[in-house]
């Protein structure tokens, strides 16, 4: 675009050059698009990043809180139990070596009996630092049909917790003969061979 006269030097010496003067503003527009969709390309590639950087976050997250929950911080796994089953009883001793008394509680529903612990430990540094430790389980036992569902006992000792139910007396077995009754319908072979012979 040739620009007007009044903006060209009005003096002339032998050196100036009357030359026509271009103006950038058309392609101003243009480079000024390109900067502006180059800035939105490079924000939308940033937020691509970002949003990436925190799956990745999220992931790790869960793995840790994973890796924490089952070693360190809490451990929610049931204790190693043994059953004992003879004619006079039923006994199941659980592990709960890891608990105090006061923090089990088996509570009786019908023949399910369901045992529960829970223990917290704080432990605290000189430094002001602490640790701290959180242990949880949960277990569900149906107990036999031939126990008596309320007469169970619990007991603790050595880090043992023992649940025993006496079995059920069962009554001393007696024979007999069981006489089989006839219709008047059904005839005996008794019967029959009379029959025959008259």
């Amino acid at each position: 675009m040739l620009c007007s006269p009044v903006f060209q030097p009005f003096l002339s010496t032998p050196f100036a050059f009357n030359m026509p003067v271009c103006s950038l503003w058309p392609e101003n527009r243009h480079f000024f698009m390109q900067m502006e969709n180059e800035r939105v390309r490079q924000m939308e590639e940033l937020k691509r990043r970002v949003d990436f950087i925190d799956q990745v976050h999220q992931v790790l997250l869960k793995e840790m809180v994973k890796t924490n929950s089952a070693s360190e911080f809490s451990d929610s796994k049931s204790p190693s139990y043994k059953l004992e089953n003879d004619e006079i009883h039923y006994a199941l001793m659980l592990d709960t070596k890891d608990f105090l008394p006061e923090e089990l509680t088996v509570k009786q529903v019908g023949r399910k009996l369901l045992v529960s612990g829970k223990h917290e430990k704080k432990d605290e540094a000189r430094d002001g630092c602490y640790s701290y430790k959180y242990q949880e389980f949960r277990q569900e036992l149906e107990l036999p049909e031939d126990v008596k569902p309320d007469a169970v006992t619990c007991s603790f000792s050595n880090g043992q917790l023992q649940i025993e139910v006496p079995r059920l007396a069962l009554p001393a077995v007696t024979e007999r003969t069981v006489p089989i009754k006839t219709s008047p319908a059904v005839k005996t072979r008794q019967e029959r061979n009379t029959e025959e012979q008259e």
